[in-house]
């Protein structure tokens, strides 16, 4: 193998603090349908998953008409509002300028899209990713999850070898697992180091910082 070909972020806790916008869209919601709202402590495991499964996950139902009007109304605040609310991951910039020029970057997140593109773009960093590098879901309510997103990255690459994946939740170690590509877990995001261990991660790194260092050993063990 000739050393690292590709590197795949997950977003939400690794690329941007999302945490005060999930969590005000998520009460913004459930405030429309008169049920308690919820704390940071407990929207941190919400983020990760397939929205329509935390949604299930709040309202205590998996009726689809249930979770599709919750979804809706999570939704429009959310279009409205992400672009703003959704705060860069401590040394984003600076970090990306550092690694774009050195391995091709890409984005495989559960968000929809069409938000990861505007969250991205209205942070300035999504020319660090190829031309087409951001992956996420449709807004269908499908369930599909880490996995088929990474399944869309690596066939933009050719490959898996060569490839690794940087995520904060097991969901991200999983999903990059099924098409063979090693995690990074990081460590300011969503997850613990317990949750990123037990998933398998097979590097741990304290933060976006800590990247480049890593990845540049990374690099020179695949060659």
């Amino acid at each position: 193998m000739s050393g690292l070909r590709g590197i795949l972020f997950d977003l939400d806790g690794v690329l941007i603090d999302s945490l005060p916008s999930i969590l005000a869209c998520f009460n913004h919601a459930l405030a429309q349908f008169d049920r308690p709202l919820l704390t940071e402590a407990s929207v941190r495991p919400l983020i990760g998953p397939p929205l329509e499964d935390s949604a299930a996950v709040v309202i205590g139902s998996d009726e689809p008409q249930a979770v599709e009007a919750f979804v809706a109304v999570y939704r429009r605040r959310y279009a409205e509002t992400c672009a703003r609310e959704s705060l860069p991951a401590a040394g984003l910039h600076e970090v990306l300028a550092e690694l774009a020029p050195r391995w091709p970057l890409a984005v495989a997140t559960s968000k929809a899209e069409v938000f990861a593109v505007e969250i991205l773009g209205a942070l300035g960093v999504a020319r660090c990713f190829a031309r087409g590098g951001i992956f996420g879901r449709s807004l269908a309510l499908d369930h599909s999850g880490k996995a088929e997103v990474v399944a869309r990255a690596v066939q933009a690459f050719g490959t898996s070898a060569g490839l690794v994946m940087v995520g904060d939740r097991e969901h991200d170690v999983h999903g990059a697992a099924r098409h063979g590509v090693p995690t990074i877990g990081v460590l300011h995001g969503m997850g613990s180091r317990a949750e990123l261990e037990a998933a398998g991660a097979r590097w741990i790194a304290p933060n976006l910082r800590a990247l480049p260092e890593l990845l540049a050993r990374i690099d020179g063990e695949l060659r």
